[in-house]
């Protein structure tokens, strides 16, 4: 038997005092720029390059910024190249739009390095969703999948995206010359026409694949996307609509019942009204007892906020008021309302599209002008990152002095004034207003808007361009579009399709003013409020998926956000001499 060999154990070495070197922390600016200087050439711009970094680490954009400008300037081509990404973070973190945008002009993608270019697509995509630009993010995203055609995170955000487009972008996408724009825009329009029949979609899929094989077969998108030929659109059998009819607002609740039933007209589902002023248990037990699959309605706010909050509360509803922020969204649960905030979130909107740097709100101190002044302010900065102007109107005893406040023409008659007391001589010379000022945002009830109007127009330097005027449907009086046209000449304001006797609408308006003459224009909108609603059931739940997918209402282009709120875009009107003219949307 082999003898085992004893394992010997070496001797531990006698312990010593060792230095560790300290973990190196990063470079500061400063530093960066010291080293800079005792450096040349490329090797001195790099070091420029890392300080400009470390100035945006460290919160100093306007030090990074001008290192960034620098080098653009004067570096050697392939730092130059390495400059361009840190450069536009610089710009997103100073958050001067202008700079922002021309600098995505001036640098097409071919000019940065290729390790940077997936990096600055996503950056820039995100920088247009946070603008709320959706045709920009889709080319930006487009763009970004062609260097990463399977990376499932752009699909999805591209197809997110998509489906915020207006109509008329989502058809330039499909007239474009890029086969892949074309595809994905053939995609979601398939979807939004079809979604909820689901025979039809699986045809139109199948065909779609075969039209667009250089893009991913449907398998490969990404899940949320392959789901959806699976959704179903609300069907219901019984619709329990709740009103109040036994309150001081029994009149809206009719105008909005008369409404549903004229847009109910040879349809199979059964209306069934409410009061809604019962208490919420008595409503639960006569809403089982009919059966009922879908509510529409309460109209008013408490009512709507106590069963909105109520965790039994368990059916499909679109309430017919806005929902608050005391009310957690809810998948079943759909807020539709007149709101004003729409038609200043839309007057923003048409503002940036036509380019105005420096609009002015003139506004009535009452709560409905406050709110529109307060959701112009938010989408004002939103877009150009500063407040407008804005002059309230306490009483009209102060409009002339508010006016000429607001155009400075007080200020150019003083100044006349002192020439005249200087020179002991009358000086003829006119007035001058403002060159600053680009529109005007009229917030006020009819009455205001006529004598308004015309005294901004006078009160204007007449060497000065015409100033454009805007105004929101509540400056809009139907029955006096006859005799205030020379008043209100060129306002331009929103306003719900209904009231401007749109030509698509016009056997429905016979039929009206056959069966209600002459009744209040407060009704009336309330009639078309309650016919959309109606329609509008039938396509929440394609809405849901597509939240740009619109509803041509009564009262507007009707959208779905994604908090449950029905967004409305109104239709522009505007007064010439001879009539009132309809200009579409913008």
């Amino acid at each position: 038997m082999k003898a085992v060999q004893p394992v010997i154990k070496a001797e531990p070495e006698p312990e010593t005092d060792v230095e560790v070197a300290p973990l190196s922390q990063p470079l500061s600016a400063s530093e960066f720029l010291q080293q800079a200087e005792q450096s040349q050439g490329t090797e001195q711009q790099l070091e420029l390059l890392q300080a400009a970094r470390a100035n945006l680490q460290q919160g100093q954009v306007d030090q990074a910024l001008a290192i960034h400008q620098v080098l653009q300037q004067q570096a050697d081509s392939s730092v130059m190249q390495q400059n361009l990404l840190p450069w536009f973070e610089a710009l997103l973190a100073k958050g001067q739009h202008q700079d922002i945008q021309q600098f995505i002009q001036q640098f097409p993608l071919s000019r940065f390095n290729l390790a940077d270019q997936q990096l600055y697509l996503q950056k820039q995509a995100q920088y247009w969703i946070e603008r709320q630009e959706p045709n920009k993010a889709v080319g930006v995203y487009l763009q970004l999948l062609q260097l990463v055609p399977t990376d499932q995170a752009s699909q999805l955000a591209l197809w997110q995206q998509l489906g915020l487009l207006t109509p008329q972008q989502l058809q330039k996408l499909l007239q474009s010359n890029d086969k892949a724009a074309q595809g994905w825009a053939s995609l979601l329009q398939i979807h939004q026409r079809l979604l909820g029949d689901q025979l039809a979609l699986q045809t139109e899929l199948q065909n779609w694949q075969s039209s667009y094989s250089n893009l991913p077969a449907l398998a490969q998108l990404p899940a949320e996307i392959q789901q959806l030929s699976q959704v179903q659109g609300y069907n219901p059998q019984t619709i329990v609509v709740l009103l109040p009819f036994n309150s001081n607002f029994r009149q809206h609740a009719e105008a909005i019942q008369q409404g549903l039933l004229a847009a109910s007209v040879n349809h199979p589902a059964k209306l069934v009204f409410l009061d809604s002023t019962q208490s919420p248990a008595l409503i639960k037990q006569q809403m089982q007892e009919q059966q009922a699959d879908f509510v529409i309605g309460p109209l008013l706010k408490d009512q709507v906020d106590g069963l909105a909050n109520d965790p039994d509360w368990t059916l499909p509803t679109l309430f017919l008021n806005s929902r608050t922020e005391q009310i957690a969204p809810s998948e079943q649960k759909y807020y539709f309302a007149l709101s004003v905030e729409d038609e200043a979130r839309q007057m923003a909107q048409l503002f940036q599209h036509k380019g105005y740097k420096q609009p002015v709100l003139m506004a009535g101190r009452n709560p409905l002008s406050q709110r529109m002044v307060a959701q112009f302010s938010r989408d004002w900065q939103q877009i150009t990152g500063k407040a407008p102007e804005t002059y309230w109107v306490t009483d009209m005893a102060s409009m002339e002095s508010t006016i000429k406040q607001l155009l400075e023409t007080d200020a150019s008659e003083q100044r006349i004034k002192e020439i005249e007391r200087l020179s002991g001589q009358d000086v003829r010379a006119e007035t001058h207003s403002r060159q600053d000022i680009d529109a005007i945002y009229l917030l006020a009830d009819p009455a205001q808007t006529r004598l308004l109007k015309p005294f901004i127009d006078v009160s204007v330097a007449p060497a000065a361009i015409s100033l454009p005027i805007y105004a929101s449907s509540r400056s809009h009086q139907k029955s006096a579009e006859l005799t205030d046209r020379r008043d209100l000449l060129n306002l331009t304001f929103t306003e719900m399709p209904w009231m401007l006797n749109q030509q698509q609408q016009q056997a429905l308006r016979e039929q009206y003013n056959t069966l209600f003459p002459q009744q209040d224009e407060t009704l009336q909108r309330l009639f078309a409020m309650g016919y959309d609603a109606f329609q509008l059931v039938f396509k929440l739940k394609q809405q849901q998926q597509f939240p740009a997918l619109p509803h041509s209402g009564l009262t507007g282009e009707l959208r779905l956000a994604t908090d449950g709120q029905i967004q409305r875009q109104l239709t522009l009107g505007q007064y010439s001499k001879t009539s009132l003219n309809t200009l579409g949307q913008p």
